[in-house]
């Protein structure tokens, strides 16, 4: 009796599918993450791979597939990366928001940068979800029941608006949570948080939803930077206290810069460090310390050449800032040794903030010395050219500030030019 035939069956078909995809998953997943950091226990779980199957079901998502089977699973990253995201189906967007989310998980101790990326890419999904309103209600039913006794039931707008919100919460938790030790996870969750207007754009969400996400996110990271900066703003008052904001000070404000990077080169770290930097300034400018002052501000130049290339880039929102920002080239001008150097910043103090009164009077003292110093080394002729030089010199230091002390005296010496010289 010769043995029954074997068949192929539509089981062993699904299992096949089934096994594929997860191989396909395992790829894709060390794809973004390399070698996870938890071995195998970081791996998503196969039920994951019901990204790859529901990749399967759009166009061009099976070929996507099979590259990845083949070896090129760059295809089906950027397929999965694709935007915008609102056109894709609820069931794959779901499984998206959940993957980066695995992703980014295992990459923030590590590449927080990348993380930052993951997360974003993650919050994309969730807010494209949102938008379809329906999908994530009908899974909270289905988990918790239709009727649940006692329970105040929401609607389904209020259920699926909850999941961004709740992703932001959670990388605000992430972020305050290291604001102590400045931990590259916490880095990760602060990137993401400034990324939510690209994360709008990929989910393709309309301008309201986008900016309901982006004031959430900016309360979640401005509570992790006040917690970060709390530690230095303790420390420095402090120090004023007991009179040692002088000598103490710059040690303690560095750690602020710690945080800027930490941050990303945030903004408000910007604000603070300049608004406490003056503090410091002005107490050293006061006391003549001029060695004291370079020392303390050195460390620094790269925080304010940002802020003012930020303020410069948008005067018209950025107003508010510009006057504290100019402050800091004034005192970059005063413990700069060279002259040439010196109008350069006493300038660039000028063009951020047109009216601050510290600057005018600084670029016009050294107007005056120009002019001064131009007068000195001619010989006993004079060209008309350069004298109509200096005489501009004069006329724009006394038109940015005519109080000058320097003026009187250039202004007379020019008149002696004018008596004694033969101008050509």
């Amino acid at each position: 009796m010769s043995a029954p035939a074997w068949r192929w069956r539509r089981e062993d078909e699904d299992l096949l599918q089934r096994l594929e995809d997860e191989t396909v998953l395992g790829r894709l997943f060390r794809h973004h993450v390399g070698a996870p950091p938890g071995g195998e226990r970081a791996e998503p779980h196969p039920r994951a791979a019901g990204l790859v199957a529901s990749a399967r079901a759009l166009p061009g998502g099976s070929e996507a597939v099979d590259a990845a089977l083949r070896g090129d699973v760059a295809k089906l990253a950027r397929f999965i990366e694709a935007g915008p995201m609102r056109d894709r189906p609820p069931v794959f967007l779901h499984h998206v928001a959940v993957y980066y989310g695995k992703v980014a998980a295992v990459l923030e101790g590590a590449a927080p940068d990348a993380a930052a990326n993951a997360w974003m890419r993650s919050l994309a999904a969730w807010l494209a979800l949102d938008e379809e309103r329906t999908y994530l209600a009908s899974i909270e039913e289905a988990v918790l029941g239709a009727s649940r006794s006692g329970a105040k039931r929401a609607s389904p707008e209020g259920r699926g608006e909850r999941a961004p919100l709740e992703v932001l919460a959670d990388l605000g938790k992430r972020a305050e949570v290291t604001s102590r030790d400045l931990a590259p996870a916490g880095r990760a969750a602060l990137l993401a948080l400034a990324w939510v207007s690209e994360a709008g754009r990929i989910a393709g969400v309309g301008e309201d939803a986008t900016r309901r996400a982006e004031q959430a996110a900016e309360r979640r990271r401005n509570a992790a930077l006040d917690a970060a900066l709390a530690v230095v703003g303790e420390a420095l008052d402090e120090a004023n206290v007991r009179g040692e904001l002088g000598s103490n000070g710059r040690a303690i404000l560095t750690r602020a810069l710690d945080v800027w990077k930490w941050s990303g080169h945030d903004e408000a770290v910007e604000q603070f460090v300049v608004d406490r930097l003056a503090t410091i300034g002005w107490e050293l400018y006061r006391a003549r310390a001029w060695d004291a002052l370079r020392y303390a501000f050195d460390p620094f130049r790269p925080l304010i050449e940002h802020f003012a290339a930020r303020i410069e880039g948008d005067p018209a929102s950025k107003i508010a800032f510009a006057g504290p920002c100019a402050q800091m080239f004034v005192f970059l001008t005063d413990i700069e040794p060279i002259f040439a150097r010196k109008l350069e910043l006493a300038e660039r103090a000028i063009r951020i903030c047109p009216t601050h009164r510290n600057g005018r009077l600084n670029l016009a003292s050294l107007l005056c010395d120009q002019a001064i110093a131009a007068m000195g080394a001619t010989a006993l002729f004079v060209r008309r050219e350069e004298l109509e030089r200096i005489e501009a010199l004069l006329a724009r230091a006394e038109s940015l500030y005519p109080a000058s002390t320097e003026l009187p005296e250039a202004k007379a010496m020019l008149e002696r030019c004018r008596r004694r010289r033969i101008a050509l």
